[in-house]
């Protein structure tokens, strides 16, 4: 038996925290897997996750909030945290049907750099277009 393929969420997640309307004045479109300069920016990093049946997954991201200062970070990282709750519905190839974040706004600089920074654990659960 062949099952659909799950769809690509990293990319899912990176232009969805990108379009949305309440953070882009917040983070200027710097949205990515790798972090993009020294002002305010997210990075989203694949944690993996389970797959409790073929036609469903359950990835988990570490979205980062990064700030010039720490009001900015702070800002940055309720505003994100607001939008990761209505991500639910469709993506390209399939549909998020499910949201927790068992981490919440850990305040974390930067050890190298001491820049401000917030993180965020997402877990979300997906689906196929197929299923």
């Amino acid at each position: 038996m062949a099952y659909p393929l799950l769809p690509d969420v990293d990319q899912a997640l990176v232009d969805y925290l990108k379009t949305r309307p309440a953070l882009v004045p917040l983070h200027g479109g710097r949205v990515g897997t790798k972090l993009q300069s020294t002002a305010t920016a997210v990075r989203i990093t694949n944690l993996g996750g389970g797959q409790p049946w073929p036609w469903e997954a359950e990835p988990e991201y570490q979205v980062e909030w990064w700030g010039g200062t720490d009001v900015q970070a702070s800002d940055l990282s309720r505003a994100g945290e607001a939008a990761l709750w209505a991500i639910l519905g469709p993506i390209t190839g399939g549909r998020i049907t499910g949201v927790s974040l068992p981490l919440s706004r850990l305040w974390s600089p930067d050890d190298t750099s001491g820049r401000p920074r917030f993180i965020t654990q997402v877990q979300l659960r997906v689906n196929p277009e197929e299923s």
